[in-house]
C-alpha cells in the first residue's frame, strides 16, 4: 500500500508515478523475462551498452543475420544480475569497459574478467573509448583461444564522445539523479525534459556514439574467428510516457528491445572450461570514481 504522502508525490510528479506503476507491473504481473545470453550459441558476445534496436538497424553496416530480441531489464544492473548472478562460467572471459561489472561482483564468476576501466580510462571524456576495447579484446582472443569471449563496449551509452555530444554539459548517464562531483550539472535527460536541450540534438549525439563504435566492432570481427553475436544490455528512451534515459525495471519497447546480429567466421572455436580466477590486483577502490564519471550512484 502507498501512503497519502506517496500518492500526493505521484500526483505532483507524474513521471515518478508512471515509473512506479511500470515497475509494479513488472514485479507482480509480468515477472522477469527476456533472453538469457549465456544459453545461446556464440563464441563472441559483443555488447553495445544502451543500444536501441531501431537505431542499430539504421546505423549498422555489419553483414549478418539481424533480428530484435527482448532484454531482461532496462538497465545494465538488471541485465547483469539476470544473466550472470548465482552462476559460474569458467569457459568464458569477460572484457568490460563498464565498471558495473565490478559493482555487482559479476566478474568473479568468469574464467577471467578484464577490467578496462582500471587502465584504459579516458580522463577527458570520462569513459573507455571504443578503440581501446577493440585492442584489448583482440589480445584476449589470442590469449584465450579456447574460451568464449564477452566484449562489453560503453558506447552508444553516455558520455557522448562525438562532435555534437561533447558540446552537451552533463552530470549523469542514467537519468536517476545528478552525481555530486566536479561536474555538478543536470543530467542530459533532465535537460531534455525541461527543454534546455533539444531532443534532436541529444538523439544526434546518441547516434554519433553508435556510429563511432560500429567501425571498431567491424575491426574486432575481422580479427576473431568463431560465431559472433552483437547485442545490447538495454535501450534508451527519449520521453516516452514521460520517461527519459534507462531507469531499471521499466518495460518499454524502446528500453528492452535490443539488436541480435549473428555473424560466423570459420573455424568455430573448440571451447574448453577452466578455473575461476579471483580479482586480486588491488585496484578495486577505483570503481566508485569510474561509476561517478559514468553517472551511476555507487553504494
Amino acid at each position: 500500500m502507498y501512503s497519502s504522502r506517496e500518492i500526493l508525490s505521484g500526483l505532483r510528479k507524474p513521471r515518478k508515478a508512471v515509473l512506479e506503476l511500470n515497475r509494479l507491473y513488472n514485479r507482480k504481473i509480468r515477472g522477469r523475462t527476456g533472453i538469457k545470453v549465456m544459453e545461446k550459441d556464440w563464441d563472441n558476445l559483443i555488447i553495445l551498452d544502451a543500444c536501441r534496436y531501431d537505431l542499430f538497424k539504421q546505423v549498422n553496416t555489419i553483414e549478418g543475420e539481424l533480428r530484435s530480441v527482448i532484454s531482461s531489464d532496462s538497465s545494465t544492473s538488471g541485465f547483469l544480475q539476470y544473466n550472470f548472478s548465482d552462476n559460474e562460467f569458467p569457459d568464458t572471459v569477460y572484457i568490460s569497459a563498464n565498471p558495473q561489472v565490478q559493482r555487482h561482483e559479476v566478474g568473479e564468476q568468469f574464467h577471467d574478467c578484464i577490467r578496462l576501466w582500471e587502465g584504459s580510462w579516458d580522463n577527458e571524456l570520462h569513459t573507455v573509448l571504443p578503440d581501446d576495447v577493440t585492442e584489448r579484446a583482440l589480445r584476449a582472443h589470442k590469449q584465450y583461444p579456447q574460451k568464449r569471449l564477452i566484449i562489453h563496449y560503453v558506447q552508444p551509452h553516455y558520455p557522448f564522445i562525438g562532435e555534437t555530444g561533447q558540446q552537451i554539459e552533463h552530470g549523469t548517464l542514467t537519468g536517476d539523479g545528478v552525481i555530486k562531483n566536479e561536474r555538478e550539472v543536470e543530467s542530459v535527460w533532465d535537460q531534455l525534459e525541461k527543454g534546455i536541450v533539444e531532443q534532436e540534438t541529444v538523439w544526434k549525439a546518441y547516434r554519433e556514439n553508435l556510429e563511432l563504435v560500429i567501425p571498431e566492432v567491424k575491426k574486432l570481427l575481422n580479427g576473431m574467428n568463431g560465431k559472433s553475436v552483437i547485442t545490447s544490455d538495454h535501450g534508451n528512451t527519449f520521453g516516452r510516457f514521460g520517461i527519459y534515459g534507462h531507469p531499471g525495471g521499466t518495460f518499454l519497447k524502446s528500453l528492452v528491445t535490443v539488436p541480435w546480429l549473428e555473424k560466423e567466421k570459420e573455424p568455430r572455436r573448440e571451447i574448453e572450461t577452466g578455473e575461476i580466477r579471483p580479482n586480486d590486483n588491488g585496484i578495486e577502490s577505483d570503481v566508485s570514481d569510474r561509476l561517478a564519471d559514468l553517472g551511476y550512484v555507487y553504494d
